[in-house]
């Protein structure tokens, strides 16, 4: 995975994916895998890549540090907007935050930290 610095994955397909901590694992209502591919431990930025099962439903959240998310295979549902393979979409850093699985199938996607990860579950 790495070689002089760069940090180079040929297919994030198959990568072996593990479970979230427990913080990671209580936004959501079934398990969600994903593994780390980056760490900059000077900024704290973190990259990964995440796997949603079908249906999954997350709680409404916010991190301290805006992130980026990148959708590979699948459907995912971000703040209520449907968005598929090769879309895009960044979330401020404080911003109330929901993203979540749809029923068509699992969701494989690329989540940026553009700093240390962290969560704050919202509450109406």
């Amino acid at each position: 995975m790495e070689n002089s610095g760069a940090t180079i994955v040929a297919q994030l397909r198959s990568l072996e994916l593990q479970e979230p901590g427990a913080a990671a694992a209580a936004v959501y209502d079934q398990p969600i895998a994903l593994r780390l591919l980056f760490e900059d431990q000077a900024s704290g930025a973190e990259h990964y890549v995440v796997r949603y099962p079908t249906g999954l439903l997350g709680r409404v959240h916010r991190h301290t540090a805006a992130h980026t998310i990148v959708v590979l295979e699948g459907w995912l549902d971000a703040n209520g907007q449907v968005i598929g393979p090769g879309s895009y979409a960044h979330f401020p850093a404080g911003e109330p935050m929901r993203h979540q699985a749809t029923e068509n199938g699992p969701c494989l996607f690329v989540l940026l930290f553009h700093g240390p990860f962290d969560v704050q579950l919202v509450t109406d």
